[in-house]
């Protein structure tokens, strides 16, 4: 095995686990949020006041209810394709060019699960194929490269050039980083992890001074 191959399979390890992490993070956001509603509505409570004494005496014309919804705006519904996976919009200059090094990859891929190579005799194996064929082809299409290749492993297919591949890989590792500490960084999510009540009360009267420039 070659150092880059080792890298290789060492970068696939790293986004195996940073990509579950933020799956459990992004599946638990409602309950965040309704935690730190919950908090929030009983910290203001505990403390003699209400959202709108708070909105009322805010030198701010932001309001809490009206943050909440700008945020949702801002994420707006994920586009989805037809397996249920999110489109990106757009692909960067890096993402055109890494497309160039899984081409191969991809192509031999098409060669083995392309619907239109398919019997359909057996309609259970035609699904399943079909299934690898558009996962694989919205990963290459989307930048998501470990997709591609986790569709290539379960077809015994290997790369050609795992150098080339690593650079690629290491981004899609730092991109996902990055949507785990922005995350992580949310006044929901440090309620979410706090265990005492002075550590909520703090992060919550930090939200309040961001919102109303008050502490309570």
């Amino acid at each position: 095995m070659s150092v880059h191959e080792l890298k290789y399979k060492k970068l696939l390890n790293e986004l195996k686990f940073y990509n579950e992490e933020l799956e459990l993070i992004e599946e638990s956001i409602h309950d965040i949020h309704l935690e730190f509603e919950t908090y929030y509505n009983g910290f203001l409570e505990e403390k003699g006041t209400s959202k709108q004494e708070l909105e009322d005496t805010s030198p701010k014309t932001a309001t809490y209810d009206t943050m909440q919804e700008n945020m949702k705006a801002a994420a707006g519904p994920a586009e989805t394709d037809e397996t249920g996976l999110t489109v990106l919009n757009q692909m960067s200059d890096e993402d055109q060019e890494a497309k160039k090094v899984f081409a191969k990859l991809y192509k031999d891929i098409v060669k083995k699960c392309h619907p239109d190579r398919l019997s359909m005799e057996d309609m259970e194996y035609f699904n399943k194929m079909n299934t690898r064929f558009k996962a694989a082809t919205w990963g290459y299409n989307n930048a998501k490269w470990s997709i591609v290749i986790k569709v290539a492993q379960e077809l015994g297919i290997k790369p050609s050039n795992y150098k080339k591949m690593n650079g690629h890989l290491r981004r899609e590792v730092a991109d996902v980083q990055k949507k785990i500490k922005h995350h992580k960084s949310t006044f929901g999510y440090r309620l979410f992890e706090a265990e005492e009540k002075e550590e909520k009360d703090y992060i919550v009267n930090e939200f309040i001074y961001s919102l109303f420039r008050r502490r309570l």
